[in-house]
């Protein structure tokens, strides 16, 4: 069940992957550097996609650290004026990236509470679920939610970027584009879910975390491939950086719970 589910969920980055990746032969010519952190980008994908298969999630943790630092130097040292159908294949790239990574976490949450709904989804302060999903379910929860001040200070600190560039983008739909009400009501939506994703990523609630963040999945792919099409390339490189950025929460948030756990064990 996991290969399959892990797999699947990886088949639309892999797709995105592959167009970006021809684009920098035929559209745009990258510099040696830009080659060499793709390659670092490459090596670490490797590493995060055959730890979610096998089920290791500190290893997984570990490639998707270095997938984050990789990722980050490209898209925000040399993703700089670059045309804008690659602005676009980024936005999606990194949106499905996302959709990966919150897909294997989703799995490992399943695969420790046998496939069933756990009551800390419905009751929060009883949470008992580890940290990443290799522990049972029992006695994990003083790492799950211990350390209050490593979680108070470092999650709302890794979603700063986030922040940045999400507040950056309604500024522009203000100044630059109106956008339908429909896309108001998924906007509306993706605020939401980040609040409940921010608190209860705070409080150590992983399960109530989790569905927050496949609700915010929802809503934010309805508006990427739903609405995003034909924009201006500031646009689409602003939602790039967007998408990246809430990678880099989502990966900083379980390190925080791995970081957590295993010095309350």
């Amino acid at each position: 069940m996991r290969p399959a589910i892990v797999l699947i969920a990886f088949l639309p980055f892999l797709y995105y992957a592959i167009r970006d990746a021809r684009f920098h032969f035929t559209g745009r010519k990258v510099t040696f550097a830009e080659h060499v952190i793709h390659l670092a980008i490459g090596f670490a994908l490797a590493i995060v996609l055959v730890q979610a298969v096998m089920g290791n999630s500190s290893l997984m943790l570990v490639g998707l650290s270095l997938l984050c630092v990789a990722g980050g130097a490209d898209e925000y040292i040399w993703h700089r004026r670059i045309p804008e159908i690659e602005t676009d294949l980024h936005a999606k790239e990194h949106l499905a990236l996302l959709i990966f990574v919150v897909a294997t976490l989703v799995v490992n949450w399943l695969e420790v509470h046998q496939w069933r709904i756990p009551r800390d989804l419905l009751d929060p302060p009883a949470a008992s679920a580890p940290v990443i999903g290799e522990e049972k379910a029992g006695g994990a929860q003083a790492g799950v939610r211990g350390i209050p001040w490593l979680r108070g200070v470092l999650i709302p600190l890794c979603l700063v970027p986030y922040a940045y560039f999400g507040l950056s983008d309604n500024l522009h739909h203000l100044r630059y584009r109106r956008v339908s009400w429909a896309e108001r009501i998924l906007h509306l939506t993706i605020v939401l879910a980040v609040l409940t994703v921010v608190a209860h990523a705070i409080e150590g609630h992983r399960s109530v975390m989790l569905m927050g963040l496949v609700l915010f999945l929802i809503a934010r792919s309805a508006d990427e491939w739903g609405f995003h099409r034909h924009l201006p390339g500031r646009e689409s490189d602003m939602h790039a950086k967007t998408h990246f950025a809430f990678l880099i929460f989502v990966a900083t948030s379980a390190a925080v719970d791995w970081v957590a756990q295993r010095i309350a064990a």
